[in-house]
Parts: C-alpha cells; sequence; structure tokens
C-alpha cells in the first residue's frame, strides 16, 4: 500500500541542507513517503504531519536504497582483524 506523503520538521528551525537518509530540508521543513526515514524521524524528535486529505501519495523512493556509493556493511579495517 503506498504510503501518504508527509511534511517533516526539523527540531532545528530553520534549518536547510541534508537531513536523516538524505532528505533535503529547506527552512526546517521537508517531505517524503518513505517509511524508514518516516519512522526514523518520529523516534528522533521530529515533528511529522500528513499532507492533504484523500488517498494517499504514491512517490519515487530511491530503487536501490541510498544513492551514495558507501557501503551499509563493515569497513575495511574492522574486517580484516587477525
Amino acid at each position: 500500500m503506498p504510503m501518504r506523503a508527509v511534511r517533516i520538521t526539523s527540531p532545528v528551525e530553520d534549518f536547510t541542507g541534508d537531513g536523516p537518509g538524505g532528505l533535503a530540508f529547506t527552512d526546517g521543513t521537508a517531505t517524503t513517503s518513505d517509511r524508514a526515514i518516516i519512522g526514523y524521524c518520529q523516534g528522533a524528535g521530529y515533528l511529522v504531519e500528513p499532507l492533504g486529505e484523500g488517498p494517499p501519495t504514491v512517490l519515487q523512493d530511491a530503487p536501490n536504497g541510498p544513492s551514495d556509493s558507501k557501503s551499509a556493511g563493515r569497513s575495511a579495517a574492522r574486517s580484516k582483524r587477525g
């Protein structure tokens, strides 16, 4: 089921920049329908508010996770313990 788009307000007033999961904040707010980002923000002190009325809005999520090329696994230094 598609997730409804929400407005997320940063705990830092008027924050502009990258937030959790690469979410782009402008003047303290951002919008997303990504369930993981919404869940994180709800638990981390961000204000999360649904946008609009009616059926859920379908927004494009990243196809395979974050857009950066960093690995989500252990660092090379940790994996080569001897």
